[in-house]
């Protein structure tokens, strides 16, 4: 599988725990509340493009609200290759840390 950047994986995390409510404004507020920085949307609109074009999220257009000028939300959703990507990273990550306070201690004692 590809490697993504941390932004998108981080993307993929928000829309997997927003479910049925993962649209542009909601992955923001989200995302800007976990990484405790403003994300622009160009940026985050890049990122949902990029994981669309990768095949790890796909798009549902929603019926249109008269509070958003009759325009319809557009709602994403992981495909199975983005679960199976967030498995691999989240395996990954988990072998890199497995000896890390071990070896955190040896790298401090040695100093």
């Amino acid at each position: 599988m590809n490697e993504i950047s941390k932004l998108d994986e981080n993307v993929l995390l928000i829309i997997l725990s927003l479910k049925d409510n993962a649209y542009i404004v909601t992955i923001k507020t989200k995302l800007e509340k976990y990484l405790n920085k403003n994300i622009s949307l160009g940026t985050l609109y890049l990122s949902l493009k990029r994981l669309t074009r990768d095949g790890y999220i796909f798009t549902k257009i929603g019926e249109a609200v008269s509070k958003q000028g009759g325009r319809a939300k557009k709602y994403y959703r992981l495909t199975p290759s983005g679960v199976m990507k967030l498995k691999e990273i989240r395996r990954l990550h988990m072998l890199m840390w497995k000896n890390f306070d071990n070896l955190a201690d040896k790298a401090l004692e040695n100093r």
